[in-house]
């Protein structure tokens, strides 16, 4: 480069000591405008050279700080679904710059073989950027893999959640099914049936047969169902009334109400119950 400056220079002189009509000064000129053009086009080489190599560096700089926010080992936890998608980003942005830093350093090899090779300083500076690229792919390489076997202990950990859960459903499923099956027989435990009627009543309905309650063959809808926990007191409706069913003479009493007619009143239910689940009593 000094030397095509000196040379240019040298032109320069003689050019200013030749007649602008003269031979002499037609050749210079010619020669003149033929180094400034070599001159030109080095600059242009160089510049374009310097940019390949600053783009190489740039590169390195953006791989290093984005494997820098790239965290495996999470303090908190395994790595969430939002930040495995991050770190996928970040690795094809690393890959992205580590092709582009392979294909500038192709090109400025290219350059220098077009050259003769001659330019030491470019191919120290070449085989520096390569080092450079070898270990920047093999930390990438290190960094892949260990993102890897975290992606498949995060895959095993996935799928022992999902049995999990799954676990967890069936046993729900199981313990409502239970818990119903439960409240079904703890229902029907406490479901009892009751009517009031006259003793006609009592005998159409094929409730009272041979002066005694049958039930084998009586119409059953004449009953009432109700849960006995909820059945404290019964009107009767009348002034007269006994019960046909067996019921120990201690769990209730039959007392007049304000007009005068009878309400059952069941003081032990459990005790009450006892003996027979269906409740008749005749009233006159």
């Amino acid at each position: 480069m000094k030397k095509i400056l000196i040379f240019a220079g040298l032109f320069s002189l003689g050019l200013a000591s030749c007649s602008t009509n003269s031979s002499e000064y037609k050749t210079l000129k010619a020669q003149y405008d033929s180094l400034a053009i070599v001159n030109q086009n080095y600059e242009s080489e160089l510049h374009e050279t310097d940019s390949l190599v600053a783009s190489v560096l740039t590169n390195f700089q953006e791989i290093s700080s984005v494997e820098g926010m790239i965290n495996v080992n999470p303090m908190k936890g395994d790595i969430r679904r939002s930040e495995r998608d991050r770190i996928k980003d970040n690795m094809l942005l690393i890959n992205d710059k580590l092709r582009a830093s392979n294909d500038a350093i192709n090109a400025l090899t290219e350059k220098l073989e077009k050259s003769g090779g001659q330019n030491r300083r470019l191919q120290a500076t070449i085989a520096a950027l390569r080092k450079e690229l070898e270990v920047q792919k093999q930390r990438v390489q290190t960094l892949t893999e260990e993102l890897e076997r975290k992606n498949l202990a995060i895959g095993l950990l996935d799928s022992m959640l999902t049995q999990r859960m799954s676990d967890v459903d069936r046993l729900n499923a199981a313990t409502a099914q239970q818990a119903a099956a439960l409240a079904s027989q703890d229902k029907e435990l406490n479901t009892v049936r009751y009517c009031v009627g006259t003793k006609g009543d009592l005998k159409d309905m094929k409730i009272l047969q041979g002066g005694r309650v049958a039930t084998e063959q009586a119409n059953m809808s004449y009953f009432t169902k109700t849960d006995r926990r909820d059945l404290s007191q019964l009107p009767l409706y009348s002034r007269k009334a006994r019960l046909l069913t067996v019921h120990p003479a201690s769990s209730y009493e039959l007392l007049p109400g304000s007009d005068k007619q009878l309400v059952l009143h069941i003081k032990n239910s459990e005790a009450f119950w006892s003996n027979s689940k269906i409740l008749v009593v005749q009233v006159d």
